[in-house]
């Protein structure tokens, strides 16, 4: 069990956390780049960093040593409220690029030029 908890502790730390951070400093792939707004990807970089601390609660409270009891009670009251805060940040990120793109007026692709036969 505690080679899983290790392994767990590992694979979330290697990646959400650089994931997390990439994308809390505005770095995201060149595709989400052109389909999400700056601050939607700052939000989805807070949401990743959310979700890290979520998932790693139980594990460190289980190689932590705590009693029983209190583990339960300490995984419990964190990581579903952190799971549902993650959820909530990225659901609320979509809506805020949804409606702001409702609000714009379309102008029509970006730099379309004409193509010239030869």
């Amino acid at each position: 069990m505690v080679v899983f908890l290790w392994c767990w502790i590992g694979v979330f730390t290697a990646v959400l956390l650089p994931l997390g951070i990439a994308m809390l400093r505005g770095w995201a792939p060149k595709r989400a780049r052109a389909r999400w707004s700056p601050a939607r990807i700052r939000v989805q970089g807070v949401s990743a960093l959310v979700l890290y601390v979520g998932g790693l609660v139980p594990p460190v409270a289980e190689l932590a040593g705590m009693p029983g009891e209190a583990a339960d009670i300490l995984r419990s009251a964190t990581s579903p409220h952190l799971l549902f805060l993650s959820l909530g940040l990225q659901a609320g990120a979509a809506l805020t690029d949804w409606f702001g793109r409702r609000a714009q007026p379309w102008m029509g692709p970006p730099l379309a030029q004409p193509r010239q036969c030869d």
